[in-house]
């Protein structure tokens, strides 16, 4: 009897939690039209792209760009940082589905990130719903650095998480 009830809870429980993944109708049917306004453009992002998330320090630029539309295989995600001029990174090099390349995580307090390894550093753009972002630099000597930037609130916009969704990079996905 034990072992009955205790298969029982375990197929009840699965679609449960495969649910806390799955984001909000408001989310999966969120449109560009409907948030344009809310986003900021960067100078690192070009006319046609969306300035996902942005941090300008000093002479210094940090930007996650992107197209429109973004799926699993088609659209693409850039992350582009500008120092004292000179265009320093861009990761992807190639235009590209971030599937692989980044990870999205939405967090219960509203905060957001977007995760990516590059030559062996890791990168965390944290995006607090309340307070700054920043961006968290981890060298491969373990080495920690972080960038304190301004709030923008624009990785939890409905529209931005439907594109970290659609692509496959929300976490859990």
């Amino acid at each position: 009897m034990m072992k009955n009830a205790l298969a029982l809870l375990a197929v009840i429980s699965v679609p449960v939690l495969a649910q806390d993944h799955a984001p909000v109708s408001s989310i999966t049917t969120a449109t560009w039209a409907q948030y344009k306004d809310e986003y900021q453009q960067s100078p690192l992002c070009a006319k046609d792209e969306i300035t996902l998330w942005t941090c300008e320090t000093g002479k210094r630029v940090y930007s996650l760009c992107s197209s429109h539309e973004v799926t699993r295989t088609t659209g693409y995600m850039q992350y582009r940082a500008f120092d004292h001029g000179k265009l320093a990174l861009t990761y992807p090099a190639e235009k590209r589905s971030p599937l692989g390349v980044f990870v999205y995580n939405s967090y219960g307090s509203g905060d957001a990130s977007v995760e990516f390894t590059n030559n062996g550093y890791g990168y965390t753009l944290f995006d607090a719903l309340r307070g700054d972002s920043s961006i968290h630099v981890v060298a491969p000597s373990g080495k920690q650095t972080e960038i304190k930037c301004g709030g923008n609130q624009t990785l939890q916009l409905n529209y931005s998480m439907r594109l970290m969704y659609d692509s496959g990079v929300w976490a859990g996905n």
